[in-house]
């Protein structure tokens, strides 16, 4: 049975073949080709500066034969996707709590991601990047992260 999904990618060119590894290899899920089946979204990322226009590039994916990693199933929590963009995004711990609390993300929380053909995930901007940094800085609850986070409000997205 034939399963596809609608995406589309936000991008300042249009792009009628998808590219995989022409991205930013420090992005939530490193190198990938990300997209979104929100248009809103896509069209929001097209537009970098308020003097350019933007296309939100539509492709639709068969995922019949893909392997698909989606973070939002029972088997996966908060803590998985942390230790992803912990293994992806670049920045600097300074105290040992901090590099001691991301090492034991990392042993106990890592999924074998690169594996997938598809990911689906949640968006981590740069200031939920700053929440996840100042997680491991202060050691923060897992709860008090959630409430924080909202991640309720996040919106989905594919690499």
């Amino acid at each position: 049975m034939k399963k596809e999904i609608v995406l589309y990618h936000g991008s300042e060119n249009i792009i009628q073949k998808p590219i995989y590894g022409a991205g930013n290899k420090h992005n939530d899920y490193g190198l990938g080709f990300y997209c979104t089946e929100n248009i809103d979204l896509a069209k929001e990322w097209a537009v970098s500066s308020s003097d350019k226009n933007g296309y939100a590039n539509k492709y639709i994916l068969d995922t019949t034969n893909l392997k698909v990693l989606d973070l939002s199933s029972p088997q996966y929590n908060i803590l998985h996707w942390i230790t992803i963009l912990l293994e992806n995004r670049v920045f600097t711990l300074k105290n040992d709590i901090s590099k001691a609390g991301k090492e034991y993300l990392l042993e106990n929380y890592s999924i074998p991601y690169k594996e997938y053909d598809v990911i689906k995930g949640y968006r981590a901007d740069d200031s939920y990047f700053a929440l996840l940094k100042h997680f491991l800085i202060t050691l923060y609850l897992v709860k008090d992260l959630l409430k924080r986070l909202n991640l309720a409000s996040l919106e989905s997205k594919l690499y």
